[in-house]
């Protein structure tokens, strides 16, 4: 072969070598997904939105980064302002004027977040998982993340007696417990019928506690039965415990006009709003290698959803597209943690992932769900343009409330191994104590394997 013949041949031979490159960059799972970038973009003061490229995935990510002076405020929204309930973040954003948000806590049943949630000054859930929890303080210049020491308890102004709440919105109190029932709680959670039950209407708060962590409402007693009907809230909450408990003799000694004080605690101070997640991903600077042993499922590459702060103040929040081969194929919670690490976070949550994944941002899902169509779920974290209107406390109008419902939801969630089922299942496997419906949902995802 002549030389011009060699280079003609050599050209060529580049050409299809390049032809073939390109063709596999474009292939879903091709070995090679193309050049990396970042692209930051400043959405209001004090606020960035980044969107990753990560070719070494692949990956793509959405994260706010939010410094701590800035006129937007982070608060927390209820699917439908109800319990139990789903709607979609986008649905839950749009509501409350928001510019931003992702979607929160895990969710059993019907719709029931599974840890722990505050909003506005009122603690709309208390359970009996041990897990963990973001807040802000109102301030929102200090951060917790992590176990929180929830407690509620009732002071009688006119007598001093001092009683403890052991349920919030969690159904009929056991025979020597006493529950309470506000009005976010559904039909599922009205008071039962066979208690004695005192009806308490707020005259002043929610305030937040001075001295010790911890926030307290006065309320007016309005009516006290111990009968075999539901006593209706009527704006207000109701305190029950069985006629027949031990416990019965703290309602029955209450006379309509007392007041009283209900006060509630995270164990933080100045915090109003509080939401679940699990596991932490980081403590303090450091990584929490421990909760990523083992091989189960949920640990493994999934859609992610976090919430992480920094030393110097900033919260981020964060998603991971995933189970989209050659676009993106999600992070274990391994690599999450790191990526946190990586970008300067000092403690950081795992909120709900999977097909509960979502990003929403000034109007658009940024992300893309890997169920497809987007997931309603129990609550989110939004980001709202300036001050917090429902820290001054009214009842939502009908026309505010526009529920989301999907068929399938709770299928989805407990098969789902980044979500519920997958939580629920990895628990187990660490040996945690697992309330009856968080069992349930671990056996389910076992079959569904």
């Amino acid at each position: 072969m002549s030389e011009r013949g060699f280079r003609r041949f050599r050209r060529v031979a580049i050409c299809v070598v390049l032809i073939g490159a390109s063709i596999a960059l474009s292939l879903p799972g091709g070995a090679a997904p193309g050049r990396s970038w970042v692209r930051k973009q400043r959405i209001a003061p004090g606020v960035t939105y980044t969107k990753i490229k990560d070719a070494s995935g692949p990956y793509r990510i959405h994260m706010l980064s939010i410094e701590s002076a800035r006129p937007s405020t982070l608060d927390v929204m209820l699917s439908n302002d109800a319990l139990p309930g789903r709607e979609t973040t986008s649905s839950m954003a749009r509501r409350s004027g928001a510019i931003a948000a992702v979607n929160g806590d895990y969710s059993v049943g019907t719709g029931r977040p599974v840890y722990d949630f505050a909003r506005d000054g009122a603690l709309e859930q208390n359970t009996e998982q041990w897990g963990r929890n973001f807040s802000l303080d109102t301030t929102e210049t200090l951060s917790y993340i992590g176990h929180p020491r929830t407690k509620v308890w009732m002071r009688n102004l006119s007598t001093g007696s001092l009683h403890a709440i052991d349920r919030v919105n969690l159904g009929a109190p056991d025979l020597d417990e006493a529950a309470m029932f506000t009005p976010s709680a559904g039909l599922e959670t009205k008071p039962p019928k066979q208690a004695c039950s005192a009806r308490l209407l707020p005259t002043q708060g929610p305030l937040l506690r001075t001295i010790d962590p911890g926030v307290d409402t006065t309320y007016l007693v309005d009516k006290v039965v111990c009968a075999g009907y539901s006593l209706k809230r009527r704006g207000g909450v109701v305190v029950s415990t069985p006629s027949f408990g031990p416990r019965s003799v703290e309602i029955t000694s209450m006379q309509p006009g007392q007041q009283v004080t209900l006060t509630w605690t995270l164990g933080w101070m100045g915090v109003f709003d509080s939401i679940g997640g699990n596991p932490t991903l980081m403590e303090d600077g450091d990584v929490m290698w421990k909760n990523f042993e083992g091989d189960s499922p949920f640990l493994r590459r999934n859609p992610r959803t976090g919430v992480a702060t920094t030393p110097d103040g900033r919260v981020l929040l964060v998603a991971v597209d995933g189970r989209r081969p050659g676009y993106s194929v999600g992070m274990s919670l391994r690599q999450f943690a790191q990526f946190f690490q990586d970008h300067g976070a000092d403690w950081a949550l795992n909120l709900d992932g999977g097909g509960s994944t979502t990003f929403w941002l000034k109007g658009d899902i940024k992300n893309k769900p890997s169920d497809g169509p987007e997931r309603p779920v129990a609550n989110s974290l939004v980001l709202l343009p300036g001050s917090d209107p429902g820290e001054v406390r009214s009842a939502p109008s009908a026309a505010a409330v526009a529920p989301s419902h999907s068929t399938g939801t709770w299928e989805e969630a407990v098969e789902d191994r980044a979500s519920t089922g997958g939580l629920a299942y990895y628990l187990e496997e660490k040996g945690a104590e697992l309330t009856p419906v968080l069992r349930r949902a671990a056996e389910e995802f076992g079959d569904s394997r």
